[in-house]
């Protein structure tokens, strides 16, 4: 039996840290969560660190903890990013030579010119997608590999970051004693866990609001074409009723709970403390007006993406913050998009998820997708050299490519108004096996 493969996930949160550690069979068949901790986040705010050491700290305690429970040694970590220095750009790169069969490199290419021409100084690439792709000037191909021609364009989209913000990050993770062997965007993170096929064809807008941020990753015909990210999220209701009603940040948060569990007493009021009374009208309207906000975010990333019009499957909502009362409601009724609220995908060892979970889930499912593909190479070339050495031995045919035969997933708590992911879209025949 192959040895499994272990990887732990971690999401750096505003309010909360949250760690997925789970493991990959040998064979490459099973998936199976094999712990899940959350730990309060300090030390970093609208996502921004600003006291590293005890961010560190808290890091490095929360996989103490995760060690000692499992008895696991953890060492390398799959990180996820966002922040208001990540910009989403796209550019047309079009490349010709002598006619030939296209090879990858070709597209190496085109990716390297689109980086010299959209990347400025000081700032690195976190993500990568290209679309539109043409051959000889002729219709759209999804991959020009293989193709005959003597001229290669596609539309170009990168994510790109400032380096000294991915490398604060970075350097947190390894005070805590973690090597950091992937970095992901927090909303295509976020998308695995939350998006089918259909979605990211049809075009979608998957918004993941949190407590500190609210990021936006729209697709179409199954591609990424833009993404951005806004430090307004949860905690600033919080703040706002806070503020307004001369409270503590922690009577404000009971507020948000009350609501959300319909705990309203029949005069219309909220009880604040022991004694004191709010009125839930007036609670009703500090939420509107910072949802306000929040939906002139999402009509301007839309607007800004050229897509405005063009998503199909609409809006959807997930993260933290899609529980505070009245939010989702107010989007619904002010975007002219159909919305819903989607929770991210059960896992075996993880099967009662919440929103907040979608980017580590996402983060991890992305990792074991990175594995299996390595295992199913390593595991095809293995076959090759063994029909290899058959034939000297008997026909010396030419050999043929296996292909691994690859079946649809299954959808669970429908109650929830789950959907799977798209990480596994090339993995169909054993999905069924992670939830």
């Amino acid at each position: 039996m192959k040895n499994r493969i272990i990887k732990l996930a971690m999401d750096i949160g505003n309010s909360k840290i949250r760690f997925l550690l789970g493991e990959l069979s040998g064979e490459g068949n099973k998936l199976e969560v094999l712990e899940y901790k959350e730990i309060p986040s300090r030390g970093i705010k609208k996502s921004v660190i600003d006291n590293p050491e005890l961010l560190s700290e808290i890091i490095r305690d929360g996989v103490m903890e995760l060690r000692a429970k499992t008895g696991i040694d953890i060492d390398r970590v799959s990180l996820g990013v966002t922040g208001q220095s990540i910009s989403s750009r796209t550019e047309h790169i079009q490349i010709t030579f002598e006619e030939k069969e296209i090879e990858e490199r070709d597209l190496e290419e085109i990716f390297r010119l689109a980086q010299n021409s959209l990347v400025q100084r000081g700032e690195v690439v976190i993500d990568k997608e290209i679309y539109n792709i043409r051959v000889n000037n002729s219709g759209i191909v999804k991959n020009p590999v293989g193709i005959f021609g003597k001229e290669l364009q596609g539309d170009v989209h990168l994510v790109v970051m400032e380096e000294k913000d991915l490398s604060a990050f970075v350097e947190v993770v390894n005070r805590a004693g973690l090597e950091v062997e992937n970095v992901g965007l927090n909303a295509a993170a976020a998308a695995k866990a939350i998006l089918e096929p259909e979605d990211r064809h049809m075009g979608v807008a998957l918004i993941d609001i949190g407590e500190g941020s609210t990021d936006i990753i729209i697709f179409k015909n199954d591609k990424m074409i833009y993404s951005k990210s806004l430090p307004l999220g949860g905690m600033h209701y919080v703040n706002d009723l806070s503020y307004l009603f001369q409270i503590s940040k922690g009577e404000a948060g009971d507020i948000l709970e009350k609501l959300r569990k319909k705990e309203i007493s029949q005069d219309g009021y909220v009880l604040v403390g022991d004694t004191k009374k709010v009125s839930a009208e007036d609670i009703k309207n500090i939420i509107d007006a910072r949802t306000g906000d929040l939906i002139n975010f999402i009509s301007k990333t839309i607007e800004d993406s050229g897509f405005n019009g063009y998503l199909g499957k609409g809006l959807i909502l997930t993260g933290g913050a899609i529980v505070i009362e009245n939010l989702y409601d107010r989007v619904s009724k002010t975007m002219g998009y159909a919305v819903k609220k989607v929770y991210p995908i059960s896992l075996k060892g993880l099967e009662n998820t919440e929103p907040g979970m979608s980017v580590v889930i996402g983060l991890f499912l992305d990792k074991m997708e990175r594995e299996y593909e390595n295992l199913k190479t390593f595991s095809e070339e293995e076959e090759i050299i063994e029909e290899t050495e058959v034939e000297e031995l008997t026909f010396n045919d030419p050999l043929t490519d296996l292909e691994i035969e690859e079946p649809k997933k299954k959808n669970k708590k429908p109650k929830k108004e789950k959907t799977g992911t798209g990480a596994f879209e090339a993995i169909k025949k054993w999905i069924s096996n992670f939830v």
